[in-house]
C-alpha cells in the first residue's frame, strides 16, 4: 500500500487516553477471560492458550479461600472476626473448588485439542485463534435473526456468565462475584480488541481516500464536498505545476524488508 506522509503526519488522530484504557484492558483481560473461555470455546490456538498459566491460576485460586479463612481465624484469637467452622466454609466455598476442578478439566481438554490440531508450522492453524464459538450462541436469535460475531463476543457470551455469576452471588457463593468480575473483563477485552480493529481499518480506508483524492484536493484545490471530505491544510504554492511536484513527495511506497 502507498503511504501518505501528509495524512500520517498531520491528520491521523489518536485518542491517547481512550487508547491507553483499551490497551490496559487488552492486557489485563487475558487471565480473567481464560477462566471462562475454556468452558465455551473449542480449538484454541496454541499461543492463545497456555496450560502452564492455567495451572498457576488454579493454584492461586485454590489458595485464596484458605488464606482468607486462616486470616480470619487468626483475627478471631484477638477477638475479631469469628472462629473457623468447616460447615460454614463448605457452605460458601464448595462451589469455588468445584469451579476450579471444572476449570482444570476443561483446560486439559483444550490442551488435548491443541495437540490434535494441524501444525502451525505447516500453516494448518492460526496460533492465536480464540477458538470456535459454541452453536448455542451462534444459533441464538433474540430478534429473529442471527447475531453478529461481534455481538456474541462482547455481549452474549459475557452476559451468559454474568447471569450465572449473579445467581451464585445471590445464593452467597463466593465464586459468584469472581465469575461476575471475569465476565465484565471478558466483555471489555473484546470491546477493546474490536475498537483497535475498527480504528486500524478506518486508518487504512482514510489513507486510501487521501491518496485517491490527492490530485483533486491538493493540486486542483477543489472543495471538500467534491473530494469525499478530503482537505489539505496549510499554504500551497500558487503554481499548479509546483503543487503537482510537491504532491509526488506526499505518497511513498511502504518499505517491506524480508529476512532470509
Amino acid at each position: 500500500m502507498k503511504k501518505n506522509l501528509y495524512y500520517r503526519s498531520v491528520l491521523r488522530r489518536r485518542n491517547v487516553i481512550k487508547e491507553f484504557i483499551f490497551d490496559y484492558f487488552l492486557a489485563a483481560c487475558s487471565k480473567p477471560r481464560l477462566l471462562l473461555e475454556v468452558f465455551i470455546r473449542r480449538n484454541l490456538g496454541e499461543r492463545y492458550f497456555s496450560l502452564s498459566t492455567a495451572v498457576l491460576m488454579s493454584v492461586v485460586l485454590a489458595i485464596i479461600p484458605m488464606g482468607t479463612t486462616l486470616g480470619l481465624r487468626a483475627l478471631a484469637r484477638f477477638g475479631y472476626g469469628r472462629p473457623f467452622e468447616i460447615l460454614d466454609f463448605l457452605k460458601h466455598e464448595l462451589t469455588w473448588y468445584m469451579f476450579i476442578a471444572g476449570f482444570i478439566a476443561m483446560c486439559i481438554d483444550r490442551q488435548i485439542e491443541i495437540k490434535s490440531e494441524p501444525s502451525v508450522f505447516d500453516f494448518g492453524r492460526y496460533s492465536l485463534s480464540s477458538g470456535d464459538i459454541l452453536p448455542m450462541f451462534l444459533n441464538y436469535q433474540p430478534f429473529l435473526k442471527p447475531l453478529s460475531i461481534r455481538t456474541i463476543e462482547t455481549i452474549v457470551e459475557p452476559g451468559f456468565f454474568f447471569l450465572i455469576g449473579l445467581g451464585l452471588w445471590l445464593f452467597q457463593q463466593h465464586i459468584g462475584p469472581l465469575i461476575v468480575l471475569c465476565s465484565i473483563f471478558y466483555s471489555l477485552g473484546y470491546f477493546a480488541a474490536y475498537y483497535r480493529g475498527d480504528n486500524f481499518v478506518m486508518d487504512q480506508i482514510d489513507e486510501m481516500i487521501f491518496n485517491e483524492e490527492l490530485t483533486s484536493a491538493f493540486i486542483e484545490g477543489r472543495n471538500p464536498s467534491e473530494t469525499r471530505g478530503v482537505k489539505y491544510y496549510g499554504r500551497k504554492p500558487i503554481d499548479p505545476e509546483m503543487r503537482r511536484r510537491m504532491a509526488e513527495n506526499f505518497v511513498v511506497e511502504d518499505n517491506i524488508v524480508i529476512a532470509l
